[in-house]
């Protein structure tokens, strides 16, 4: 069993591994790290800090992911402590006062725990978490020191300000402003005494790190299921960061997707990735996609499996969505591809990757959708509106937004490929004599070679 810590600004690095050293420690906590497979079942996971605002904040169903893979799960001080009040039902195990505060309603805003600090260097915030001020005014109404009436008024004031504006200047100067000079004096006093006296967020997250060591055998929560008759927290979201994240290699998604735009025989694995995959199926069909066809489409529909005319009928409407982190899966959907394609989707991804490092004010949305669809209907030699969706089904895509999407990350490297190929092809043509003036045709789109089954 091992523990892994996810903690950052609420508790000094050297402290924990001070007092645990045979703990794993981690930063704060991200979108995607609890995907990793490093975390497997039967060790403990305490989550302290977790990063926002610059980087995409850990989703509650990355917790309910890595509970259903038999992972035990403490959350306390800080963003540890909001999820824990929030999911302590479904298994996730919350520690502290932070934690108490959030469950009995206390607090409801994440900027109660909030610090602003720097990625890099000292992971120090820069100011005071409300937390830590309530537990100050909470002993200093124990001391006599403030009112219970006055110590409400200061806090109300202290949460008008943005949370990053909570310097320890800024407090001391709010509290006097309020008239608690008595309090302010005494506050300060203790603080100078015993700098830490207030740290409600250390203090929490040192009490997670011990009940995380007694665990040495921890009673296994229970995997967050789905009652009968309830939705699935296994949405499709979910299996998109999955395959994202929990992959054993990285970008597997991109390479998926480049066999789905690129590749010209991909409705044929589609197909029968469709009539192989339990993602495909249904729990109540006993035979398999054919049931499943059956029971969703009715047994009229049952009569298109057979018929590769009428097959795009049904992958029009079913469209489930691969789970990479599933090496059979994988290797079925990738089928056929090269060294060659690896290659090019890395060089393509790493085109885009320094086009956007270069120029920050750019993002991939700003590639407009109808430029995507119109070149994926040239790269499909498909025109434009239902026979492009009808293609976007064959290749295992819902939706043309979604299509458009996955092609967006390969734009740049396709097209500089594009231009560069023309501009071969111009330097290499043959120089053609003179010839008069003629009515020149449209070129016919390319034709849509999707293998011997030809999908239509």
């Amino acid at each position: 069993m091992a523990v892994h810590v996810f903690v950052g600004p609420s508790c000094p690095e050297p402290l924990a591994l001070r007092s645990h050293p045979g703990f794993i420690l981690h930063g704060p906590v991200k979108h995607g790290d609890l995907f990793s497979a490093g975390l497997t079942e039967g060790d403990v996971v305490v989550i302290v800090d977790g990063i926002y605002h610059h980087r995409l904040a850990l989703r509650h169903k990355e917790i309910l992911d890595v509970l259903a893979r038999g992972i035990t799960v403490l959350g306390a001080a800080s963003i540890g402590a909001l999820r824990a009040a929030e999911l302590d039902g479904f298994g996730m195990i919350g520690v502290g006062r932070v934690h108490h505060w959030y469950r009995t309603g206390v607090f409801e805003g994440d900027d109660a725990v909030s610090v602003a600090h720097s990625e890099t260097g000292s992971p120090a915030g820069l100011n005071i978490p409300l937390v830590n001020l309530h537990a100050a005014m909470a002993a200093g109404c124990d001391s006599g020191v403030l009112g219970r009436d006055a110590a409400q008024h200061l806090m109300a004031r202290l949460e008008s300000e943005y949370y990053p504006l909570r310097t320890p200047e800024r407090v001391r100067s709010l509290i006097k402003q309020c008239g608690e000079t008595a309090f302010a004096d005494w506050y300060e006093q203790r603080l100078a005494a015993e700098p830490d006296a207030f740290d409600q967020k250390r203090a929490d997250a040192l009490e997670a790190f011990a009940l995380a060591e007694r665990l040495d055998s921890p009673a296994q929560p229970s995997p967050p299921g789905v009652a009968s008759g309830a939705r699935d927290w296994r949405t499709e979201y979910h299996r998109r960061w999955r395959n994202r994240f929990a992959t054993a290699t990285p970008d597997l998604h991109h390479r998926l997707a480049y066999r789905q735009i690129f590749d010209p025989g991909f409705p044929d694995v589609w197909w029968d990735f469709l009539n192989g995959s339990s993602a495909a199926g249904s729990p109540a069909a006993s035979d398999g996609f054919r049931g499943h066809v059956r029971q969703q489409l009715g047994p009229v529909a049952v009569q298109w499996l057979d018929d590769p005319a009428l097959r795009a009928r049904i992958t029009a409407v079913i469209c489930p969505l691969p789970d990479l982190a599933d090496p059979g899966e994988a290797k079925l959907l990738l089928r056929g591809e090269s060294a060659e394609d690896r290659a090019r989707v890395a060089d393509w991804l790493d085109q885009m990757r320094q086009h956007l490092e270069t120029h920050p004010a750019r993002s991939l949305v700003q590639i407009r959708e109808a430029v995507c669809t119109r070149l994926l209907a040239r790269i499909w030699g498909v025109a434009a509106g239902s026979e492009l969706a009808v293609e976007c089904g064959r290749r295992g895509f819902p939706s043309l937004r979604q299509a458009a999407g996955a092609f967006r990350p390969f734009a740049l490297g396709y097209l500089s490929d594009q231009t560069a190929r023309t501009a071969r092809t111009t330097e290499t043509a043959p120089t053609a004599p003179t010839a008069p003036a003629t009515p020149v045709a449209p070129a016919a789109p390319a034709a849509r070679t999707s293998g011997a089954r030809g999908h239509a």
